[in-house]
């Protein structure tokens, strides 16, 4: 359908005796103009620079100078930091007053309660060993 549509000539502003006109331009426009290409051109050339092999071996190299990131921590160093991560507190606290618990319970079982735990008596007492 569109196709077989007559073509309509072009709108009256749009003729070709119409010329589009210079805008008037100041000198501290021009230079602004000139300071920011100028500046786009320095950081397009900074990011130039970081392509390639050379420059892929020298990040490597000052990326290797730097203290590591918590993604290339491992075991001790890496459970250190996490306690000392502020999101981690109110889980921190928790552990610990667990820990805690389990500690002071663990200090008050005396021998008479271990005779007396099922579990105990079967597997920790030394004169049962045959239940095993």
């Amino acid at each position: 359908f569109f196709f077989f549509q007559r073509r309509r000539s072009p709108p009256t502003f749009l003729t070709t005796t119409n010329k589009p006109t210079a805008t008037m331009v100041s000198q501290a426009e021009v230079a602004e103009i000139n300071t920011y290409f100028q500046n786009r051109m320095a950081e397009s050339k900074k990011i130039w620079a970081t392509r390639g092999k050379d420059a892929r071996i020298a990040a490597a190299a000052a990326k290797a100078n730097q203290p590591p990131t918590w993604r290339q921590l491992k075991g001790v160093p890496l459970m250190l930091h996490e306690i000392k991560h502020v999101g981690n507190r109110p889980f921190m606290v928790g552990f610990g007053l667990v820990s805690l618990g389990a500690l002071y319970l663990q200090t008050k079982f005396t021998d008479e309660m271990k005779k007396d735990s099922l579990y105990w008596s079967t597997y920790h007492l030394k004169e049962n060993k045959s239940a095993h």
